[in-house]
């Protein structure tokens, strides 16, 4: 399907269901932004609709390009668009995001001539269903690579059976360092009406259950009880939002809480923040904790998922047991009284971005991983 290629510009197609805010979509548009610099030809296969992001991926350089695929399982005409739309995209790799993209861009592709195409896991998802069993292998079998952004996701599904281990491989997410000094303090703090001396806590992310805001507005009300008065930001958009909107109301702190909705770049807020927040059931390598650490800020989460592998108790941040409110206040009450502390933990996590988690490393890692398999492709007899 791709054309002849050298290391010096590569085609890549980019394959997910929408560009749609959330941690993956915005890795894709930094890894759309690193193939830009590195002169390939980048473009984001959409299948469901653009999305939000659409327009961060133009800006950066790269295509897009939408599906409009309606709800329910693809069917022949929707098949017969995505064959076309990659013909006419001859991409040299096929990089795909989520299972579903995976599914049918893998499906489609044996069909054709295809070319190498990878596949990253980005969050942990339950397998044991018959159902969800049949279409991860249908999706995987067709996969040149298999990468996934933490070990504990490596294991789960590994543990699914539909892959080998052996075919499995960790690839960590990456985040840029911030562009010069995105604390706008005093401008932005005038604008939400939080006063200059207050400590903020905030988080970013979707406004659904698996995050379980709750939580944080809980321990907030908790501590505006001692008489702290905290402020909180939210950024993120979602289902739960009137219900949390009532619940701040509901606990007296609707006037320490701030939702910022959704925001194409959280980075201002995230400079804003004292202390960044994660309160979920269930975590990958979520970004947002990446780029709170990048922008040099303590950070407090649960120990789900991967997040236990990803971030050192009272080294480069501070866990909690999820849902054990106690530890929580007691974690956000010790940094919100201690700035030595919080700046310790905030260089901590900005060094180890620069050392283990930088996106032009991560995109050079893939595009490593790119030209290898169009090599071993043109070596094959």
């Amino acid at each position: 399907m791709g054309s002849s290629t050298t290391p010096s510009s590569i085609k890549i197609v980019h394959a997910v269901l929408s560009l749609d805010c959330g941690g993956l979509e915005r890795l894709v548009i930094h890894l759309c932004r690193e193939g830009v610099k590195a002169g390939d030809r980048v473009s984001v296969l959409c299948l469901n609709r653009a999305g939000e992001l659409a327009e961060e991926v133009r800006l950066a350089g790269a295509k897009v390009v939408s599906l409009e695929r309606g709800p329910g399982l693809m069917g022949p005409l929707g098949a017969i668009r995505l064959r076309r739309a990659l013909q006419r995209l001859a991409p040299d790799v096929i990089h795909c995001h989520q299972l579903g993209a995976t599914l049918y861009v893998g499906v489609t592709a044996l069909t054709m001539d295809s070319p190498p195409i990878i596949h990253t896991e980005h969050g942990n998802h339950d397998y044991r269903s018959p159902r969800r069993r049949l279409l991860g292998y249908a999706a995987f079998r067709s996969m040149d690579r298999i990468y996934c952004v933490s070990q504990e996701i490596l294991e789960n599904l590994a543990r699914g059976g539909m892959v080998p281990r052996e075919r499995l491989t960790v690839q960590v997410n990456g985040v840029p360092q911030p562009p010069g000094d995105h604390r706008q303090g005093h401008s932005m703090r005038e604008q939400l009406g939080i006063p200059e001396q207050a400590v903020i806590f905030g988080t970013v992310g979707r406004l659904a259950r698996v995050k379980r805001q709750e939580r944080l507005l809980d321990a907030v009300a908790e501590l505006a009880g001692k008489g702290r008065s905290p402020y909180l930001i939210l950024v993120g958009e979602g289902r739960q939002r009137n219900r949390l909107e009532d619940r701040a109301r509901e606990l007296g702190i609707g006037h320490l809480v701030r939702f910022a909705g959704f925001q194409r770049d959280p980075a201002p807020y995230i400079s804003l923040l004292d202390v960044f927040v994660l309160t979920s059931d269930s975590e990958g390598m979520p970004m947002a904790l990446l780029e709170a650490w990048a922008a040099g800020k303590p950070v407090v989460v649960t120990a789900v998922g991967g997040l236990p592998d990803l971030v050192k108790d009272d080294e480069t941040g501070l866990l909690v047991p999820p849902g054990d409110h106690p530890r929580l206040v007691e974690a956000l009450e010790a940094l919100a009284g201690d700035a030595q502390h919080r700046r310790r933990l905030g260089d901590a996590g900005r060094t180890l971005v620069a050392e283990r988690y930088s996106v032009n490393r991560i995109a050079a890692a893939y595009r490593e991983a790119y030209l290898s398999l169009l090599q071993h492709r043109q070596d094959r007899p």
